[in-house]
């Protein structure tokens, strides 16, 4: 059986192979053809993951093969037919185009579709056309549960069977299915298709060659029936009150040199991204140019990165990764910001993010604290550079146990990765380096929280950022002169200290004045 990194490589590939001639096929209206070899013998691709994704209009393509998740996933416009099975996900955040697929797909085939069509010639799993906004989905195979979960907009017809709760949680758009419903889902219901309805609905499905009978059944969104849910809050409670810094040797002289910076590196890999500073910031869009502290550290950005920017790919931005990576210098999946992305998915978008970007960039995992085992797994795993974890949780939990808990489970993974910490507030030197003293390699967090005036406008954000980080800089060094360490590398947790004793039982830091750890953290 392959393994993830086979996989991964595999992936890969194709994609920087498919780049190399979108350009060429689109000027020669040509549709490029992969699985097949220069005299049309099969060569089918089997277990490529997260490819054929992002392609632009008025690209034809066909494949062969049986592939993994998030195959054709954002299409913006391009032809694309798919002659074999494909996973999870396919056709997700499509937003214009054509997309078939010959054979079955599994489970939420078009999740967030916003415009286009796509057609599934076979049977699809469960939660099709999940949240969909627009477009087009036909189904002409059998249909899992909940088909057009969360549906907002747009138009799905299914030419046989839907099982149990279909439209679960529907808003709007409409879903017909000319065959047995098994069960109608709360929040949707169902009525008899009108025959205004049904010639307008066949003038549609007639191009794709399709055809509705009387007997089909539309769902809808019921209005009298409300099942929406209200998110909790997810928050960090306190900062990091009740630890200090304290020496472990004689001070530096304030001439001496302190080194802050580190890299981030893909496994196997010799060069990185280097760090500058101990503090990496999180900022809406890629900053102008300001100082020097600003221009030799990367920031992690939503848009507009610069060389050495990391990209943050959540939902909202997924569209534009093709473009907006390959002008990166790493990126950070954000899985949280995705609806309920299993592991095979999270592989899927490694791959995606590995593909576009400038070879040898570092990715990066990225999700909150009570999923911190499983996410540096993943990392570990699907051999990337290393992980963000977020001390934010449900119900506030403090910030504080977020150290013992990352260093417990990154203390289970063998590989090598850069690991670090993003909290709700802006950190201060002494908390940056007590992440590092606790076994982390940095903090991340956005710049401005707290401030009594927010910059405006991406000339003032680089300025005072730029003043922010010279000031963690300078600041850092002076706490790591008075500790008598000269470089990060020598931060341990022994330059830590509980000062209160619940702080200690929250980090498992020796309480000052003791010389044990306490009873509840040396107990076997």
């Amino acid at each position: 059986m392959e393994s993830r990194a086979d996989i991964t490589q595999k992936s890969v590939r194709l994609t920087r192979q498919v780049a190399k001639s979108l350009d060429q096929a689109i000027q020669l209206d040509r549709a490029l053809k992969i699985g097949w070899g220069r005299d049309g013998d099969e060569r089918p691709k089997k277990g490529e993951t997260g490819v054929l994704t992002h392609l632009p209009a008025k690209l034809k393509m066909r494949l062969l093969g049986e592939l993994g998740d998030l195959v054709g996933s954002a299409n913006q416009g391009a032809l694309l037919q798919i002659e074999g099975k494909t996973g999870d996900l396919a056709a997700a955040y499509q937003s214009d185009g054509k997309t078939i697929f010959e054979k079955g797909t599994g489970a939420r085939v078009a999740l967030g579709m916003s415009g286009g069509t796509v057609i599934v010639r076979d049977d699809v799993g469960a939660d099709a056309g999940e949240s969909m906004t627009g477009g087009l989905l036909v189904i002409r195979g059998m249909v899992g549960d909940r088909i057009g979960s969360g549906m907002i907009d747009g138009t799905i017809v299914a030419l046989s069977n839907a099982d149990n709760d279909a439209g679960s949680g529907m808003i709007g758009g409409k879903i017909v299915v000319d065959g047995r419903v098994r069960s109608v889902g709360k929040g949707a219901q169902s009525r008899s298709i009108e025959a205004e309805e049904l010639v307008e609905l066949n003038d549609i499905l007639e191009p794709h060659g399709f055809k509705l009978t009387m007997d089909a059944t539309v769902l809808e969104a019921d209005s009298d029936e409300h099942v929406g849910a209200e998110p909790p809050e997810i928050s960090s409670s306190g900062r990091f009150d009740g630890l200090r810094l304290c020496p472990q040797g004689a001070s530096l002289s304030p001439s001496s040199v302190v080194d802050l910076s580190s890299q981030i590196i893909m496994p196997g890999v010799s060069s990185g991204s280097n760090l500058r500073n101990i503090w990496i910031p999180h900022i809406q869009k890629g900053p102008s140019k300001a100082g020097s502290a600003l221009e030799g550290q990367p920031c992690i950005v939503d848009s507009s990165p610069r060389e050495n920017d990391y990209l943050r790919i959540h939902e909202e931005n997924y569209l534009t990764l093709r473009e907006q990576l390959s002008q990166s210098g790493g990126a950070v999946i954000d899985i949280s910001s995705f609806p309920n992305l299993n592991e095979a998915a999270i592989h899927a978008m490694s791959t995606i993010a590995i593909g576009f970007l400038p070879e040898d960039s570092p990715v990066l995992l990225m999700d909150d604290v009570d999923r911190v085992e499983k996410l540096l797994r993943m990392t570990s795993e699907l051999g990337l550079a290393g992980a963000i974890v977020n001390v934010c949780t449900i119900g506030s939990a403090p910030a504080i146990s977020a150290l013992p808990t990352v260093g417990m489970a990154r203390s289970k993974q063998k590989a090598q990765m850069s690991v670090f910490l993003k909290t709700d507030w802006t950190p201060s030197p002494s908390e940056a380096l007590m992440t590092i003293a606790a076994g982390l390699n940095g903090i991340v967090s956005e710049p401005f929280i707290g401030d009594e005036s927010q910059p405006t406008g991406v000339k003032k954000i680089a300025t005072e950022l730029d003043v922010k980080l010279s000031s963690m800089e300078d600041h850092a060094r002076g706490w790591m002169q008075a500790m008598g360490v000269t470089s990060i590398s020598l931060l341990q947790r022994q330059h830590l200290r509980a000062t209160t004793h619940e702080a200690a039982v929250l980090s498992g830091l020796r309480l000052d004045g003791i010389r044990q750890p306490l009873p509840m953290w040396s107990r076997r």
